[in-house]
């Protein structure tokens, strides 16, 4: 249940009703002074309901050769710092194989478990070397949010890459992976809630009986020198406290390329409350192009997670990715 909670946060896609939502579409008077008379709703809808650019851009990140910088802090429940953990390395690809090798990693306070220290400190080797060495030992961090990053971004083995677009199930991904893609590309279709139960349906944002909840909004902006539309869903204000235990998403923010309908920026703000579950999360992808391909170049993670019988974990989680080496 935590896994399926925090992963699928990494890889996100709309899919809804474009005849319902359309009725509940805002325009903003930015939009209709930037595009006049040619804006057409459901053709808008239409794109963001069929988009597969923001998934293709992160097969682009697992496909493609890039340098990588990451760090994963973890807090207390007054804020302070209790770990830190530091990755710069190289994530590789042969076109139908990728893997990573970190250049250097630094670590700090409390995020490998006791055994893993242990060897650290016998180690006199102070490269990454060691670090190489305990990769593929289970168990070797203390919290779960560095093992979750790990899967995503920094696999320990060579995993399979390919720029195809295929819906069947990739045998050698773990179950996690699986059920992260699972919520994460398919938000809102019933497939997705009749699998997962109540917790997904409330992420069903454009589902009939979740438009009570949320206000949907089309308009205009100027991003990094490109004119791009916005779609914003957006929790209404006016909500009573018990309707906004329903919106687990609080809000979701798209920027596309008005070139090419690309996604180029995406926020996520999810809460929920649950006897079983307790989440507060934010994340924030930035994407570009390089030689003509669009790729991912910096993800923000920060976010609190309580899921009973599991202690609860504060971090904040910053990756960027440059120097893609594309033909």
């Amino acid at each position: 249940m935590k896994r399926i909670l925090f992963l699928f946060l990494l890889f996100s896609q709309f899919a809804f009703s474009q005849e319902q939502i359309v009725k509940s579409v805002l325009l903003d008077s930015v939009t209709i002074v930037g595009i006049k008379d040619s804006f057409d709703v459901d053709e808008f809808i239409h794109y963001v309901k069929t988009d597969t650019t923001f998934y293709m851009a992160f097969k682009h990140l697992r496909y493609y050769k890039h340098k990588y910088e990451s760090e994963l802090n973890i807090f207390n429940k007054k804020g302070g710092t209790i770990g830190t953990l530091k990755k710069w390395g190289t994530h590789f690809s042969d076109g139908r194989n990728a893997w990573v090798l970190n250049d250097s990693i630094y670590d700090k306070g409390k995020i490998y478990s006791k055994k893993i220290r242990r060897m650290i400190r016998k180690n006199t080797d102070t490269s990454s070397s060691i670090y190489a060495q305990i990769s593929k030992i289970k168990g070797k961090y203390k919290y779960y949010t560095p093992e979750a990053f790990d899967e995503v971004f920094f696999p320990q083995d060579t995993i399979s890459v390919s720029l195809k677009m295929s819906e069947g199930k990739n045998k050698n991904e773990s179950q996690n992976m699986r059920d992260a893609k699972t919520i994460g590309f398919s938000v809102g279709d019933d497939d997705t809630q009749q699998k997962k139960g109540r917790m997904s349906a409330k992420l069903a944002v454009f589902d009939i009986n979740m438009q009570q909840y949320y206000d949907y909004i089309i308009g205009s902006t100027n991003y990094k020198g490109r004119d791009c539309y916005t779609f914003t869903v957006n929790v209404k204000k006016e909500l009573s406290k018990k309707d906004l235990g329903e919106a687990l998403i609080r809000k979701i923010v798209s920027y596309f390329d008005k070139e090419n309908f690309n996604v180029i920026y995406r926020e996520y703000i999810f809460s929920y409350r649950h006897w079983l579950i307790d989440l507060d999360m934010h994340v924030i992808v930035n994407m570009d192009y390089f030689n003509e391909k669009h790729i991912p170049t910096d993800i923000y993670y920060k976010g609190f997670w309580n899921v009973a019988f599991f202690k609860p974990e504060r971090a904040e989680f910053k990756l960027s990715l440059w120097d893609y080496k594309i033909d």
